[in-house]
């Protein structure tokens, strides 16, 4: 029986259809991707990739040689989004325009190399933003380049994208009064994401009025959340390093640095690999809190 040219057009579309709904099912990847993931999906319309600069700069690094495709966020585009309380609508949606992101888009966010702190605050800032397909390259920059996978140099401008958020989620995000009203609260605990010389008010290069931690807070620097290869540990060994000090699933989890960096590392760490409901980003941290009344807001060290 021969078969109509009408009856092959419809196959061949409907075999088109199959294969663009498996590359969007494709591009659904979770919130940490690897690189081989990545490298498949470099070719994907769909897939939008940042490299998230830090402080002191990365740019050199990303001119020289970055992952094929991705485009540069600044730290300035992204704290002139992010340090305002509440963060700015209108300089996120237009940060992510001039990055090429479009609401529709899987983004994928990495850095030079795993741990730099910039990095997964802009996976926060997004998330706030209502950004529904948002992933971490896990090792970053450094692990790409390891394992020679694709990529390019110079510096170029993305094509213009077609922003606008879509609404602010402020399930993940507490300000200082909150912060306060919770300071005896069993069932809510504080992590100090900044490290133990701040902690403890031995360092201070952020020259705040008040040195010290937040009273009741948890000792746990972010940066530890990596293996020396930049790598994210596993999940037993973040699990046990959090639960250890008393940071578990039944509380809620508050997360604060300098200026709402570090604590976004914490707060990604938490709410997507070891699955902790209740995670909150204090964004304004001891920036804030440090030149507060002390009356109200106290300190301990």
């Amino acid at each position: 029986m021969r078969l109509s040219n009408k009856f092959y057009a419809v196959v061949v579309s409907l075999l088109f259809a199959v294969s663009l709904f498996a590359g969007i099912q494709n591009a659904n990847a979770g919130s940490l991707v690897e690189t081989q993931w990545l490298e498949d999906n470099l070719n994907n319309p769909k897939v939008k990739i940042i490299f998230v600069d830090d402080w002191p700069s990365d740019k050199e690094q990303y001119e020289k040689k970055h992952i094929k495709g991705s485009y540069l966020m600044g730290v300035g585009g992204q704290m002139g989004a992010l340090s305002p309380n509440p963060p700015d609508q209108a300089k996120f949606e237009g940060m992510m325009m001039r990055l090429g992101v479009n609401n529709g888009d899987h983004v994928i966010i990495y850095g030079a190399k795993a741990g730099r702190v910039f990095t997964l605050s802009a996976v926060w800032l997004m998330e706030y933003f209502g950004h529904k397909n948002v992933s971490y390259l896990n090792g970053g920059l450094e692990k790409w380049n390891k394992e020679n996978r694709p990529s390019e140099s110079g510096m170029k401008a993305a094509p213009a994208g077609k922003y606008k958020a879509a609404g602010r989620n402020e399930s993940i995000r507490i300000v200082k009064e909150d912060v306060v009203k919770n300071l005896k609260n069993s069932s809510v605990v504080l992590v100090d994401a900044r490290g133990t010389g701040e902690y403890k008010g031995e360092v201070n290069n952020d020259k705040n009025v008040r040195v010290g931690h937040i009273p009741g807070a948890i000792d746990i620097n972010s940066q530890n959340n990596f293996n020396s290869d930049g790598v994210l540990k596993s999940v037993d060994e973040l699990k046990a390093m959090y639960e250890a000090k008393g940071v578990t699933k039944d509380k809620e989890v508050i997360a604060y640095c300098q200026a709402g960096i570090k604590a976004s590392n914490a707060y990604y760490t938490l709410k997507h690999v070891l699955g902790y409901p209740n995670v909150k980003v204090y964004v304004s941290s001891w920036g804030e809190w440090n030149k507060a009344d002390a009356g109200k807001f106290p300190i301990a060290n």
